[in-house]
This record gives C-alpha cells, structure tokens and sequence, in this order.
C-alpha cells in the first residue's frame, strides 16, 4: 500500500523545519558543510526525504540565501531606528558586524554552478534593494544622529556613508592576502570615525 500523499500544510511545515536544519549547519560549519547527507542528518531523518521537498542543494541553497537578504534588509532599517541609542561607533561597529557575520556571500557563491536560481535570487535582492541599502542605510542612519545632535550638522552624510559602506564590502570581497584587522581594531577605527563625525569639541556619550 502506498504511503498517504502529504497535505499541502504537512509538505509546508516539512519544508520549514528542513529549511531549519539547513540553517543551523550553515551558522555551524558554513554554506559548503550543507549537503544533502548531512541535512538528513541533521534533521534525523532518511536521506531521501529531503528530495521529496526540495529538487537538489541548490534550491535549498537559494531558499537560504533569499531568506538571508531579507533579514539583512529588514536588519538595515533596524539599524536606522537605532540613532540616538548607544553611541555612534557602537552603533556603526553593529552595521559592520551585521555585514562581517552574515553567511550571504558564502551563500551565494555556492550558487555558482545553478545559474537559474543565481539569477532569481539576484532578482529578489534587487527587488527589495538590498545592494543600495548597503550604503543608503548608512546615510540615513547618519542624517538621523543630526537629528540627535550626535553627527556634525555639517558632514557630508553621503560621502562617509560611501566611504564606511565601502570599507566593510572590501573586507567581505578581498582575498585572503588583503590585510584584515581584528574585530578590535576594525572596532576601534569606527570608534574614531564616530569621534570625527561628533559636532565639534563634543565627546560621544
């Protein structure tokens, strides 16, 4: 006797809790440690179910990676809201950490060799404007701290924004050979940023 067809909510809900497992090996291990073997694995479960959901890796890599832009573009209107709180290189140490401790990248490039879902999953970062939120937000965040007296009146908002946005991108796109600070350090020149851009004579508080 066959086995009952799943309901459209059992195949849903087996699909989340797949796309759960996939997660955690991802934060883990990194996007090249999630294979189909070790999802099933990880889920406990034999290790042809997955391919009852999902059609190969690949689109349970795109799944992943689309899930991840949205939380990095939900994560950059958060850090807008977050001017006036903490200090300013607290709050510019959380942009870069929000960007340096994301799988995106990773996750994107193990798409390389399923072009289709590349370019779908481009699409969707495009669609909610991700690529330019990665300076905009920075913009924003900074004309709202001159709302708060916390940013000089008088600094180009923009171009600091290009220039921090710019900074941490390179980090994430250069090859091992490209000098990286330490978490301390990198820590430490946002903290002077955040001091160059305080209305004069002021300190952070």
């Amino acid at each position: 006797m066959a086995p009952a067809k799943r309901t459209e909510e059992e195949a849903e809900l087996l699909r989340a809790s797949l796309l759960e497992h996939a997660q955690r090996i991802v934060e883990r291990a990194g996007p090249g440690a999630l294979t189909m073997r070790a999802l099933a694995a990880e889920a406990g479960c034999a290790l042809g179910l997955p391919y009852t959901v999902f059609a190969n890796r690949e689109e349970i890599v795109g799944e992943l990676t689309r899930a991840e832009y949205r939380r990095l573009r939900a994560e950059f209107d958060a850090f807008i809201r977050s001017a006036g709180t903490r200090t300013v290189g607290e709050n510019l140490w959380s942009y870069a950490e929000l960007l340096l401790r994301s799988p995106a990248m990773g996750l994107a490039h193990e798409l390389h060799s399923a072009p289709a879902i590349a370019d779908a999953v481009n699409a969707e970062a495009a669609d909610i404007g991700l690529v330019e939120a990665l300076v905009e937000a920075v913009a924003e965040y900074l004309a709202a701290e001159k709302g708060h007296g916390r940013v000089d009146p008088q600094i180009d908002e923009d171009a600091f924004a290009f220039l921090i946005a710019g900074a941490i991108h390179n980090l994430l796109m250069a090859g091992e050979l490209y000098p990286q600070p330490s978490a301390e350090r990198l820590r430490a020149i946002l903290e002077a940023v955040a001091a160059r851009l305080s209305p004069a004579g002021e300190k952070e508080t």
